[in-house]
């Protein structure tokens, strides 16, 4: 059984029922001293074995990946009842297909990294939420839509999954559903677990 066909049925599904939480994840990193931080994100793409993000590099998200940073990745399609916790290494999304996914993105979105470049990294201190929304107001009249090109600091990063543990509480017998899919290499294996 792959794991990651379930993923993607599940995330279709997630879709047409209008589920909140059809393109989002929730990732958490632990630094190499052991700190610890969760954050929301959108799902760009589930390749092969692989779910994509792409991110700013002036986030402190990308530098803690950027340095090995463990993760684990959440996914949990509410309509469902059906959680997916991923655990793999990390590679770079080449950048030839983090500037074609950069022009697919919705215009604020695209604001947001012009703002990291011109005005301030992501997660920086600011005196009010109005000085953002200036410094947006003032992109919006600088630039064009058509005119914006991604900028260096947009970037992306493939999560690969060697671990996928999946809980379906979505049972009539309450008896919820968990497993764990290891990849092996060359295929998943399938065990399961007492919920």
């Amino acid at each position: 059984m792959d794991p990651i066909a379930i993923i993607k049925a599940d995330r279709i599904e997630a879709r047409k029922i209008q589920d909140p939480n059809a393109d989002i994840c929730f990732l958490a990193l632990a630094s190499s001293d052991g700190e610890a931080s969760v954050r929301t994100l959108v799902v760009r793409d589930i390749v092969d074995r692989s779910i994509r993000l792409f991110i700013n590099s002036t986030s402190p998200k990308w530098r803690l990946l950027k340095n090995g940073a463990q993760y684990e990745l959440l996914l949990w399609y509410p309509t469902q009842q059906k959680q997916f916790r991923i655990q793999g290494a990390t590679n770079m999304v080449e950048p030839e297909e983090v500037k074609s996914n950069w022009f697919r993105r919705p215009r604020g979105s695209k604001q947001l990294d012009y703002v990291y470049k011109e005005f301030a990294p992501q997660s920086s201190e600011i005196a009010s939420r109005d000085v953002l929304v200036d410094e947006i107001n003032r992109i919006k009249h600088s630039y064009k839509p058509d005119d914006m090109l991604p900028p260096d600091e947009a970037t992306g990063v493939e999560l690969v999954a060697d671990r996928i543990e999946m809980l379906d509480l979505n049972r009539e017998d309450r008896i919820h559903d968990r497993r764990v899919f290891l990849h092996d290499g060359v295929a998943w294996q399938q065990k399961f677990l007492i919920p």
